[in-house]
């Protein structure tokens, strides 16, 4: 991101350096070119030194004139252009700066939940009257709290470095079909895959990438589409290519996401619906699946109708 912001920076001096030139230079000219012009009224009388003297004075004044001209017209045009071009280098930062804050203060929310728990079930079993069978379910509570901040935390700081990029990392091809299947069968062991996702794949979509992050990123889509696909159950996982971008799609037929939301679900803590029938979760899983794609130099988008469902597209740039 600052690498982007310096490079843009330094393109925005130069373009402005060269307009403030252009434009003196511009004006300069046109003023010369005028006070050069014939017109100066020389005496008849005088001498032919004099005559060159009343000249040379004329000609220095118009061309003190001509650059005090170009010099105002220069600097008020500058400006104008430096008042524009700085609000739109900063309109980024601030936007930046404004998500941070509400980043800072939705993690705070999030990691406060569990600590209060913990803190109010110890303060419970530390009581004169808890049983033994008490303080073993505090502390299994206490437990239980514990994993989800120490979850959350490891999210968070996952969520930290995925911006970090990928140049000083050597990645290897992978097929990204294969990827796809290790994804499935890895879900399929962790949770029992309640629902087995109708797959296609094609064989042969080598991408230079990060296989652990992509393979993550894939658990929680499909994971995301089992848990949300509403009451039939069924989500499609596919991959296709072209001739420069390995394509997997995750769709289901759940309720679907509406227009307002969707260009919040990849925000940090977002979550689309928060009623007590909604699937635990922080609200990072997206917006880490994002940043990873976009650390291994793809893309990661959503289109859904509601009532009909919604389908995950993932676009990586094929191996060369």
């Amino acid at each position: 991101m600052f690498r982007r912001a310096r490079w843009r920076l330094t393109l925005l001096y130069i373009t402005l350096f060269a307009i403030a030139l252009g434009v003196f230079v511009a004006v300069f000219y046109v003023g010369f070119a005028t006070v050069m012009a014939p017109d100066f009224d020389i005496d008849p009388e005088l001498t032919n030194a004099q005559a060159a003297d009343a000249a040379y004075q004329a000609t220095i004044e118009r061309i003190a004139l001509a650059l005090a001209v170009a010099y105002v017209i220069a600097v008020a045009l500058v400006s104008v252009v430096a008042w524009v071009l700085a609000s739109r280098t900063l309109r980024p930062i601030r936007e930046a700066h404004l998500r941070q804050r509400r980043f800072v203060a939705d993690a705070s929310h999030e990691i406060r939940t569990p600590l209060a728990a913990i803190r109010a079930t110890a303060e419970e079993s530390a009581g004169p009257d808890a049983s033994p069978a008490d303080i073993r379910a505090a502390l299994s509570r206490i437990a239980d709290s514990a994993d989800g901040l120490s979850r959350l935390t490891n999210d968070l700081l996952l969520l930290a470095r995925s911006d970090e990029g990928l140049r000083d990392r050597r990645v290897d091809p992978v097929d990204l079909s294969v990827l796809t299947a290790e994804a499935l069968e890895e879900l399929a062991d962790a949770n029992g895959l309640p629902v087995r996702p109708e797959v296609r794949l094609v064989a042969d979509l080598l991408v230079g990438a990060d296989a652990d992050e992509i393979r993550r990123v894939l658990i929680n889509l499909v994971d995301n589409a089992i848990r949300y696909g509403g009451e039939s159950g069924r989500v499609t996982v596919a991959t296709s290519g072209t001739e420069r971008e390995a394509i997997v799609e995750v769709q289901d037929a759940g309720p679907g996401i509406a227009e307002a939301d969707l260009a919040q679900i990849f925000e940090p803590f977002y979550r689309v619906r928060a009623d007590a029938g909604t699937p635990d979760g922080s609200g990072l899983g997206l917006a880490i699946a994002r940043s990873l794609v976009e650390r291994n130099g793809g893309r990661l988008t959503v289109a859904s109708q509601p009532g009909i469902g919604s389908a995950f597209r993932l676009v990586l740039p094929r191996f060369r």
